[in-house]
This record gives C-alpha cells, sequence and structure tokens, in this order.
C-alpha cells in the first residue's frame, strides 16, 4: 500500500506566478508545482483566505475581469490534488463573482448564506437581493 502524497501548503504567489507567469523563473517553479498536484504527487492545500487574496491581486493591481478571474481559478480550486476548507463554497462564491456579484467578499457571504442558510442573508448592500436564490434582509424578522 503507498502513502499518501504529501501536503504542502500553497501561497499567493504560487497561483499568481502560475497564473501570470509574469516572472519566468517563478513561472516555471510554479508550473513544477502545479504539474506535480495534477500528477497526484502532491497536494497543495489552499487557505481560503489566500484565495481571496489572489482574488484581491488580480482584480485591483492587474484590473482583470471579474469572469478572468473566475475562469482561472476555478479549475485550479476544483483540482483533485487541491485541498480547500469549503472548497464547493469557494466554487460556488467563484461563480458568483463571476457572473452577478461585484466583490469577492460579498460572493463568499452569499454562497454561505446559499449553502448553509438557505439564502438567507442579513445585508445592508441592497445589490444582493438581485442574487439568485438570496433573500436579503437589513433588518430583524420576527
Amino acid at each position: 500500500m503507498s502513502s499518501p502524497p504529501p501536503r504542502w501548503t500553497i501561497d499567493a504567489n504560487v497561483i499568481l506566478r502560475y497564473l501570470l507567469r509574469d516572472d519566468e523563473e517563478l513561472a516555471a517553479h510554479a508550473r513544477a508545482i502545479w504539474h506535480d498536484v495534477a500528477a497526484g504527487k502532491m497536494v497543495a492545500v489552499c487557505d481560503p483566505v489566500t484565495l481571496a487574496e489572489v482574488v484581491f491581486v488580480l482584480s485591483s493591481v492587474y484590473r482583470l475581469p471579474n469572469s478572468e478571474i473566475s475562469e482561472a481559478l476555478v479549475p485550479l480550486v476544483q483540482m483533485d490534488g487541491v485541498a480547500v476548507l469549503g472548497k464547493e463554497r469557494y466554487v460556488r462564491a467563484l461563480r458568483l463573482f463571476a457572473e452577478s456579484v461585484q466583490h469577492f467578499g460579498d460572493a463568499c457571504a452569499c454562497a454561505a448564506a446559499l449553502s448553509d442558510s438557505d439564502g438567507r442573508l442579513y445585508s445592508f448592500d441592497r445589490k444582493l437581493s438581485s442574487v439568485p436564490g438570496i433573500e436579503r434582509a437589513e433588518a430583524l424578522r420576527e
């Protein structure tokens, strides 16, 4: 019986260099890491805060559209060799971010509401009322 592949936590720059290829040396290292993940030789552990940092950098520094960010990140997060606590929630958040929610933090809140509270969300952001499946409220309901 073989032992499970080693788990390595990845930082935002490993994801960013892989996606952006803006530093050839670091991009080559990142490609090698992701190749081993895809080949089942290791598991990449990605903290949700790291994922949020990647989204923030891609949207604010590189000014990529939400849809491009989602298209780049969803396949990485969904890989068998990637471990993200609440993986399906963050995949859902990335899809909401691409389709209907302007900010990733709000998309995460909507994904949590859809997963954990039947879509009920207390928020003062009125735009979130238009997210499919979200029932937004601003005040306590009896």
